[in-house]
């Protein structure tokens, strides 16, 4: 079941299965989505959950984003508002009718 959004984007009822991925910067262009819903069985780690997104949408999302087993400096991982630092990193649960979103590293200056 798709989530309807009230006025302001909040829910409005149940995600049921689903996931919803928000993409920013980099990965929104090379992905040419702002975010999609990815159904989702069980809960599964940050980094069982980057697997299943990058066979999903045919990218290697985890490569963008991780080297190994750490994140990539610069990257940022939110589950339901909340960095992932601040929780168990790669090992934090993601559960149905949460929302992650997926921010690169960024360069610049």
């Amino acid at each position: 079941m798709e989530r309807e959004r009230g006025a302001y984007g909040g829910k409005t009822e149940s995600t049921g299965n689903l996931v919803e991925v928000k993409f920013f910067a980099t990965l929104r262009l090379a992905l040419g989505v702002a975010s999609l819903f990815l159904p989702l069985g069980k809960p599964v780690t940050v980094k069982e959950f980057l697997l299943l997104c990058s066979q999903k949408v045919g990218v290697d999302i985890d490569k963008k984003l991780l080297s190994g087993e750490t994140l990539l400096r610069g990257t940022m991982i939110l589950v339901n508002g909340r960095n992932i630092l601040h929780d168990k990193g790669l090992a934090t649960i993601i559960t149905p009718g949460d929302v992650v979103s997926l921010f690169p590293p960024a360069g610049g200056g």
